[in-house]
């Protein structure tokens, strides 16, 4: 389940690497413990038009959407260490944040509970 979603603009993920921007948070999300490897998604999102105040300084926001149930200390834990590995690939990029966000269970619905619940088969 994690699901992860990285906003930065389309020039820095492509002179990072946009694989490596996204191994990078995955890789840290993986570190953790908590998730299994293949549970978590990452997904990148490269604007080519934005404002960082009254500039177009370089900024990485993620948001990390997970189920509801974990303590405010864990989440923030989750993004520190997650924050903590991109500062180390962008040491010269000063607007780096993240945030998490809870998902309420009973309003998450994948594919396979869709037709598990609908009896459907596809």
């Amino acid at each position: 389940m994690p699901h992860c979603i990285i906003d930065c603009p389309a020039a820095l993920a492509q002179r990072i690497g946009e694989h490596t921007l996204l191994a990078t948070v995955h890789d840290a999300l993986d570190s953790f413990g908590v998730f299994k490897p293949g549970d978590i998604k990452v997904r990148l999102n490269g604007f080519s038009h934005y404002r960082c105040g009254s500039t177009q300084d370089d900024f990485v926001h993620v948001a990390l959407y997970l189920f509801a149930g974990r303590t405010a200390e864990q989440q923030r834990s989750l993004a520190s260490a997650t924050l903590g590995a991109l500062i180390e690939l962008l040491p010269q990029v000063e607007a780096l944040s993240m945030d998490v966000r809870e998902m309420p269970r009973e309003t998450f619905v994948n594919r396979s509970q869709y037709l598990e619940e609908s009896g459907r088969q596809m």
